[in-house]
């Protein structure tokens, strides 16, 4: 039985369980829905799930079509690239200017983060760590204290995450590599060299994005 936060609308509600099986692989690219069978998942009428649909298609996760429903969209390697590119204009760009000026909740939290992806690896949970691997680069990107920051990263990590989670499910043994990574640019952070936390960060993105060639 799904669990719907009953402090939020109805479209929020489908938009949010819709968004998350596609991201998180329970939906993979080119599968074919209908609102009849998303009514039935979701215990709701059409209408919200037609206003939740049509935000996801903006989005580029879905694609309507009058004749065949609803289609869930394969994210294209161009398109992938082009994801890590603005990440790394993005979290390059906040590495620098955070560096040596954050406070201790803020490493707690990401201690946090980098704690469960430990566990998450140690139980071979590549969901579960790829889900931490989104908050963890949306922490930092958050410590900037800039909506329209944290608002373009979350758009991006939408994507992003259904390419990391493939790169990850190919190689597992990256798991480790990324969260030594993680661990790095987290000391970095507390440093005061805002050049290496960005040089560290910029190897981690790039390290992924070499892999998906």
């Amino acid at each position: 039985m799904l669990n719907l936060p009953v402090s939020k609308t109805m479209k929020e509600q489908a938009y949010e369980v819709i968004k998350a099986n596609i991201v998180n692989g329970v939906w993979s690219g080119g599968t074919f829905l209908t609102e009849k069978s998303l009514s039935d998942l979701l215990h709701m009428s059409k209408t919200p799930i037609r206003s939740a649909l049509d935000r996801l298609e903006m989005m580029g996760l879905v694609k309507l079509s009058p004749n065949q429903g609803v289609i869930v969209q394969e994210i294209s390697l161009k398109k992938i690239l082009e994801i890590y590119e603005l990440r790394l204009a993005l979290e390059t760009f906040a590495a620098r200017q955070l560096t040596g000026r954050l406070d201790a909740a803020f490493f707690e939290r990401l201690d946090d983060i980098l704690q469960r992806q430990a566990g998450a690896i140690e139980e071979e949970n590549i969901a579960d760590y790829v889900e931490l691997d989104r908050q963890f680069h949306e922490r930092i990107v958050a410590g900037l204290d800039n909506e329209e920051y944290t608002e373009a990263m979350s758009r991006l990590q939408d994507k992003f995450l259904i390419a990391v989670r493939t790169t990850f499910v190919k190689n597992k043994q990256r798991l480790w590599g990324s969260y030594e990574e993680h661990l790095r640019i987290r000391h970095a952070l507390a440093g005061q060299d805002g050049g290496l936390t960005e040089e560290l960060l910029a190897k981690h993105i790039e390290f992924v994005k070499t892999i998906m060639l």
